[in-house]
């Protein structure tokens, strides 16, 4: 009954959605905060793990909702997930590789609720979901942790104009030195099917290789 009181507080609130990305199969995280209102992941439709732990599902994060007025209070938070003064990490699985070219966060900052965002944020990619690469960093700056007055919203691009492949996508947020409550929106994902782009030699520098080497082979024969 609460879940579903909550779902339609965040029908309500709905003011701006995100353009379309790639359909996120599923994604794992420890839960928000479930004994205050609305903060935990409302709309999770997967498995919820005595401790807290969510798998096998999606919820707020991939509905599409980008940004929502919460001045209402307690409730109106529902499209967000909350975690207070800790630093969570949400696994995404994509359902198969893609070359992504875009990872978007959408934040909420409420500074009078003690409400603000991350620190920094960092991202790493793996095909099989075990074994991932090395970690991409995207530290936050002071203007950036600063997005406006209470009720603004923190929109970050994570990926930093590089790409990066892979079916499974680790997101860590890294609280800030507040060490209070994150508000997390949604998580959009860009790219194309595929996985990594192996480095093959273009046909011209390959034939040219092949001629050094010919080259080589014959001044030694004169020598």
């Amino acid at each position: 009954m609460l879940r579903s009181l909550f779902t339609g507080l965040s029908a309500l609130t709905l003011a701006q959605t995100a353009a379309a990305g790639i359909v996120v199969s599923s994604y794992s995280m420890m839960d928000g905060a479930p004994l205050h209102g609305a903060y935990y992941d409302n709309l999770y439709n997967g498995n919820h793990g005595p401790d807290g732990w969510l798998s096998g599902g999606t919820g707020d994060l991939t509905d599409g909702v980008t940004s929502a007025s919460v001045v209402a209070g307690y409730g109106a938070w529902a499209p967000y997930v909350m975690w207070d003064g800790q630093s969570p990490v949400i696994l995404f699985d994509l359902g198969e590789s893609y070359r992504l070219s875009r990872i978007t966060s959408y934040f909420k900052y409420y500074a009078q609720a003690a409400v603000y965002m991350p620190g920094a944020m960092s991202l790493r990619f793996s095909s099989d979901g075990l074994h991932f690469g090395s970690s991409q960093l995207r530290t936050l700056s002071a203007a950036e942790r600063l997005p406006g007055a209470d009720n603004s919203d923190g929109v970050f691009e994570l990926l930093n104009g590089s790409q990066a492949a892979g079916r499974y996508v680790e997101l860590s947020l890294h609280n800030g030195p507040e060490q209070r409550w994150l508000a997390l929106g949604e998580v959009v994902f860009e790219g194309s099917p595929g996985g990594p782009v192996q480095g093959v030699p273009e046909p011209g520098s390959a034939a040219l290789a092949l001629l050094a080497l010919l080259g080589l082979g014959l001044q030694r024969r004169r020598a």
